[in-house]
């Protein structure tokens, strides 16, 4: 018979309000955000959000923005590969667009308020509905 040994150890990874919930498992934003940051040595800083059960990625381009379109297949690819998620919206923007507060804390909040509103002026927006 074999034998399973359970460890007693927690693993705190980020804050529980903060977290994403989608296709019902629990996500930390940053685990997305650091495959994202991965995916393209262009991608400057990125951030991500949920709106109506879509993930919605958020990549800064720190380039030409003749390369924004190659970021959205590989944003998408990498987060599909390691996160086994489908992104709804990828949003390609210029440099300072995510919002950092004093303590170099992205606000998604903020972000994605701006988005809803419209104010984010993107240099590309891709729909993988």
């Amino acid at each position: 018979m074999l034998k399973v040994d359970y460890h007693d150890a927690v693993f705190v990874v980020g804050a529980l309000d903060e977290t994403l919930i989608l296709r019902g498992m629990r996500y930390h934003p940053i685990d997305i955000e650091n495959s994202v940051m991965r995916a393209h040595k262009r991608i400057a800083e990125c951030a991500v959000f949920t709106w109506t059960n879509l993930l919605v990625v958020v990549a800064e381009l720190d380039g030409p923005e003749t390369e924004a379109l190659d970021l959205v297949a590989l944003i998408t690819n990498t987060v599909l590969e390691e996160h086994h998620l489908i992104v709804g919206i990828v949003v390609i923007a210029d440099p300072g667009t995510v919002p950092i507060n004093s303590r170099g804390e992205k606000q998604r909040m903020h972000l994605r308020d701006g988005f809803l509103a419209d104010q984010l002026d993107p240099i590309y927006v891709a729909y993988n509905m």
